[in-house]
């Protein structure tokens, strides 16, 4: 059983002693410390019934250059006049600075009467290449310093980055030097291994009629999905309205446009628009192949390859993020077969499913570290698609809190899992 909560304190000593021995910390140990405090405190508060987010920026404004452009480096935005480091302060700066492109700026005064004291300096706009990792793509993440950025993105939700790596943080009151990124763990691709291997057939047969068939490696049909699913993700979290995306095994049928005990509000016909994913996918796979002559292209190939064909295809994969984004912002779920087919949306798991009877927390990313979770602590959602997955056991449900967090939902061993997704801001 926990006895002991982390705080701030905690915090600034695990960053301190794990902070990369090539970088020197630029602020103090106990100046960390204030600053962390500061942080957490400011994250239990609400500007206007909005959650205080923000990013940090702890760097001096005279290291940042000041022709520095946004996705490259940032624009520097200096005040005129500093102003105190204080937790009314972030608060009240965090509706200006949108998490995903812009952070405040703070560093050690030099100037009378604050010399030696911590101050906001202003403002620093980074733009939102940072989140490629989270919103998916091919885009490369710039880093442009290796000073601390302090992450806030809940109640008492504090990260400490540095160059984009995590060096430690405050959750649930524990400290944490790691996030769950579902989509890197084993079980989730293995649920789409069948579906993969189809679309490796069907590019191959397409192959055979050139003179250098080409092949698609497994990783690169998962990892377009990946981020295709990502984005959708991201783009739900970022409406504020919370959501549930719902995929379903490929056997169904063209006849059947739901999975039993899922009744959906609107239904879409059995046609191509409704398959574009994989339309598009396969447009990717040939085009690729096509420029070379190696015996397979692999997720690599496609991420340095510049060519503005692949652009737009990849930007048409991602407007099908949009699509099924856009499908979540009316009550029910979006409802996707296993090739990422829109079945439909509205989509009402019956009541007359029944509940399983116990619900597991992940602790790792295969769920082999699991704890009892009560189902009682949830709201609908939820406990709608832990109803799903234990009838359709393999099937895979994603709830999307209004709060912004995200929860995959699965059967596995016959066991109810949900894993809480670290999803960045």
């Amino acid at each position: 059983m926990k006895t002991r909560y982390a705080y701030p304190p905690d915090l600034a000593i695990y960053v301190r002693d794990h902070w990369p021995v090539s970088q020197k910390l630029a602020i103090s140990h106990e100046q960390l410390r204030e600053v962390l405090s500061i942080c957490f405190e400011a994250s239990l508060t609400v500007e206007e019934t909005r959650p205080t987010r923000f990013r940090l920026l702890l760097m001096d404004p005279a290291a940042l250059p000041l022709n520095g452009a946004p996705n490259q480096g940032v624009l520097r935005l200096p005040f005129a006049d500093s102003r105190p480091l204080n937790s009314n302060e972030l608060k009240g700066l965090s509706p200006s600075v949108p998490f995903e492109t812009t952070l405040i700026g703070a560093s050690i005064s030099r100037d009378e009467p604050h010399v030696g004291k911590l101050r906001i300096w202003g403002i620093a706009h980074s733009g939102p290449a940072w989140l490629a990792p989270t919103w998916g793509g091919r885009s490369l993440v710039p880093n442009w310093t290796y000073d601390p950025i302090i992450h806030v993105t809940g109640p008492g939700r504090v990260v400490v980055r540095c160059a984009g790596k995590m060096i430690g943080g405050l959750e649930r009151g524990e400290l944490i030097n790691t996030t769950m990124d579902v989509f890197e763990s084993v079980w989730l691709p293995a649920r789409f291994e069948r579906e993969r291997a189809e679309i490796q057939e069907e590019h191959a047969v397409s192959q055979q009629r050139t003179s250098s068939p080409t092949a698609a490696d497994q990783n690169l049909v998962g990892r377009v999905g990946q981020h295709m699913l990502r984005r959708a993700i991201q783009l739900v979290r970022n409406a504020r309205h919370g959501g549930m995306i719902l995929i379903a095994a490929t056997d169904l049928g063209p006849a059947v446009a739901a999975p039993d005990n899922v009744n959906l509000k609107y239904r879409f016909d059995d046609s191509e628009p409704t398959r574009r994913y994989r339309t598009l996918l396969l447009r990717i796979l040939d085009r690729l192949a096509g420029a070379t002559t190696n015996p397979s292209v692999d997720w690599s190939d496609f991420a340095r390859d510049t060519n503005p064909d692949l652009e737009k295809l990849e930007q048409a994969v991602f407007e099908m993020s949009r699509v099924i984004a856009s499908l979540a912002s009316i009550d029910g779920a979006v409802v996707l077969d296993k090739r990422f087919g829109i079945l439909g949306f509205g989509g009402e798991v019956s009541g007359d499913l029944p509940s399983p009877i116990n619900v597991w927390r992940a602790l790792n990313l295969e769920g082999n570290e699991r704890e009892r979770a009560s189902m009682e602590d949830v709201g609908t959602r939820h406990r709608a698609a832990y109803r799903f997955v234990h009838r359709h056991t393999q099937g895979l449900a994603i709830v999307i809190s209004q709060d912004g967090g995200v929860t995959f939902v699965a059967c596995q061993d016959g066991d109810v899992v949900f894993w809480e997704q670290s999803v960045g801001p």
